[in-house]
């Protein structure tokens, strides 16, 4: 797996992907980017980091998938470091994310219509 990345964009998600080469340079083109979620335990206040795909891999056709998605970031809108490095941890469950086979639900057939049962209020009275 290519080098992996960390950035923030415009709205203050922490990204995390691997940056590929880009036609154009105001733009970083951004292979398999995953946002940083973070929640904190409200009984102990620790804090637990969860690594989420930008978009979830179940929704991509296979062949985008094998392919790897890349999405463009603008660089006016995102904010870097030079000297963050990753711990081992987050690599992996990057990398775990988007190895790993994506699960694919079968197609079950769907059920026969149920006729709602047909309830008198009234008696008919003729």
């Amino acid at each position: 797996m290519d080098k992996i990345i960390t950035f923030v964009d415009n709205v203050g998600r922490v990204i995390v992907g691997q940056k590929v080469k880009s036609k154009d340079t105001s733009i970083w083109s951004i292979k398999e980017p995953a946002v940083v979620n973070v929640q904190v335990s409200q009984e102990n206040g620790q804090i637990s980091v969860q690594l989420l795909p930008f978009v979830f891999r179940e929704f991509i056709s296979a062949e985008a998938r094998e392919a790897g998605v890349v999405w463009d970031f603008n660089k006016n809108n995102i904010v870097t470091s030079n000297n963050l490095v990753l711990d081992d941890n987050i690599k992996t469950q990057y990398e775990n994310i988007f190895t790993k086979p994506v699960a694919v639900a079968q197609k079950q057939p769907a059920p026969a219509p149920v006729e709602p049962e047909v309830v008198k209020l009234f008696d008919d009275e003729d």
